[in-house]
């Protein structure tokens, strides 16, 4: 008989899993899709160039436009990474270059929106990551505003192969479009090339970015699912170790910041400046992100590239969370 009770349990179990699971992902992939396209379209439609005769030389107006420049265009927190480094090399300023790669994944239009709708029209989270995350950007411009981009890229920079579809891994499988998409080329490119290019890309990102996101959801459905009740209530009610472990699992899980929110909506019971943690540290420091970075930035770049931003969401969440739990409004 207890064999039978066991079994109902573990089956009950797995089928809320599976269920779980799935509601994640099918309430992220159209805004996984969405930003993948617009990702796809702002790799072709616009040129390096013509941001790059737009950006101001003054630091601090530098770090504003990144910042603006990243509300503007959607683009995942991978896809930018080459992208950056390319401005960097034709002489784009860092303050600029670094606060758009590191603010554009999260205060771009398609993330807010995907932000708004986890939280069920809640607004408060979508307006604090995007504050949070604007914040670490342009202080992250700021503190590597001097550098110049032989300080900040490594010689001959290469992206590795384990970066996802939206970075330049992703020419591999549509490098026979790159021809035509050439500069250089006797003949200018025709609209039906650059749309070819631009799906192909979106492709790759959203195929990419798309096993990432079930990954994410299967491991916060079997969190939820098969993690003693102590542990979770101590995760819970502890500020300091929700905000740690929400931190550490958004380096670990790597997810796509267009997808991210509905993950972190699904731990209804950790705290709000937790799951803000998760949502504003994840786009801008995890494991994908640190081996592209490997591939592209000098080592004491790096190092700044993960303190900073860590310590900043950090201690952000922890004031907030005390705010919070002291009962102010």
């Amino acid at each position: 008989m207890l064999e039978v009770y066991v079994a109902l349990g573990l089956l009950e179990n797995l089928d809320f899993f599976a269920q779980a699971s799935v509601a994640i992902v099918l309430e992220a992939t159209p805004f996984l899709l969405v930003g993948s396209l617009a990702s796809g379209l702002f790799e072709v439609f616009v040129p390096e160039e013509r941001i790059r005769r737009l950006m101001p030389t003054n630091p601090l107006a530098g770090v504003a436009f990144g910042a603006f420049l990243g509300m503007l265009l959607p683009c995942c927190e991978c896809g930018v990474v080459p992208l950056v480094r390319r401005l960097l090399a034709k002489g784009v300023p860092p303050a600029t270059a670094i606060t758009f790669m590191l603010a554009g994944p999260v205060i771009n239009p398609v993330v807010l929106v995907s932000t708004f709708v986890a939280f069920q029209g809640d607004p408060t989270m979508p307006v604090l990551r995007c504050l949070v995350v604007g914040l670490l950007a342009m202080v992250m411009g700021l503190i590597l505003r001097n550098k110049t981009p032989e300080q900040l890229l490594l010689p001959k920079a290469k992206l590795p192969q384990t970066a996802c579809g939206c970075g330049e891994a992703s020419t591999a499988l549509f490098g026979s479009l790159d021809t035509a998409l050439d500069p250089q080329a006797l003949t200018p490119p025709t609209l039906a090339a650059k749309m070819n290019h631009a799906v192909g890309h979106a492709l790759a990102d959203f195929l990419e970015m798309g096993k990432v996101l079930i990954l994410g959801a299967m491991v916060a459905s079997a969190f939820k699912t098969m993690a003693p009740e102590g542990f979770v209530s101590l995760l819970e009610q502890d500020l300091l170790l929700s905000v740690l472990g929400m931190m550490l699992l958004a380096v670990i899980l790597s997810l796509c910041s267009q997808a991210d929110a509905f993950v972190a909506a699904s731990f209804t019971g950790f705290p709000f400046a937790a799951k803000l943690a998760f949502l504003a540290l994840g786009p801008v420091l995890d494991f994908k992100l640190v081996l592209m970075w490997n591939g592209v930035f000098r080592r004491d770049v790096i190092r700044k590239l993960i303190f900073v931003p860590a310590m900043l969401v950090f201690g952000i969440c922890m004031v907030l969370g005390a705010y919070q739990r002291m009962g102010m409004p």
